[in-house]
């Protein structure tokens, strides 16, 4: 399941920067439809002049969620469990705990 998240930053006046963690677009490769929704949304805000980084590092919340998994970062102060919440939100799998039967990712 694809989970996008977009970022709009106000850089004055008229300029708006806009970050996602979306991959950039490649000819011939396939799509879900989360995908296809931030890839119209994103050829919008370039149309309409803002600047668009594929970067997930840039993303507050993303760079966030990855500095909890990263041992350089965050990952040693905090629980298995939080890093498994971390990589949920991220759209991968638990690896370090269990789930309960019936309980949502």
């Amino acid at each position: 399941m694809a989970s996008i998240t977009i970022t709009l930053t106000d850089q004055g006046d008229t300029a708006v920067i806009v970050h996602t963690d979306a991959e950039p677009p490649q000819i011939g490769k396939g799509v879900s439809p989360a995908q296809a929704i931030a890839m119209e949304l994103l050829g919008t805000a370039y149309k309409r002049g803002a600047e668009v980084v594929y970067d997930p590092q840039r993303v507050p919340s993303t760079a966030f969620y990855l500095d909890l998994l990263t041992p350089e970062g965050l990952g040693f102060a905090c629980t298995a469990e939080v890093r498994d919440r971390a990589r949920n939100l991220l759209g991968r799998p638990s690896v370090e705990t269990l789930r309960p039967r019936g309980a949502a990712q």
